[in-house]
């Protein structure tokens, strides 16, 4: 199957479109689709002709590597450490709230 033809739910997720939408589109002839017969059961393809995607590189830097390479069990212990102080903000506040209403 060459290249430029993609599944109407893979043009839909390409475009952010529902794919309720891409058959509405299609069956409007706003979108150029072609059938082919695949093991037996015949299939509706979206030719689609937009550039393609630009590759990511498969290798980063080695530089760009250690510069953001990332403690996670440091920012782990950091992010507990502030969810415990907003958890005892929040004890707090509502022991506050359950003596006034008393």
């Amino acid at each position: 199957m060459p290249e430029n033809l993609i599944s109407l739910q893979q043009y839909a997720i390409k475009h952010k479109l529902s794919t309720f939408a891409t058959v509405k589109l299609v069956n409007q002839g706003k979108i150029k689709t072609i059938k082919k017969v695949l093991n037996g059961e015949e299939r509706e393809f979206v030719l689609d002709d937009s550039a393609p995607q630009a590759t990511i590189p498969s290798k980063p830097t080695s530089s760009s590597t250690h510069e953001g390479a990332v403690d996670y069990e440091k920012e782990y212990h950091l992010l507990l450490s502030k969810y415990s102080a907003l958890q005892e903000k929040y004890t707090a506040l509502l022991e506050e709230i359950k003596h006034a209403q008393k």
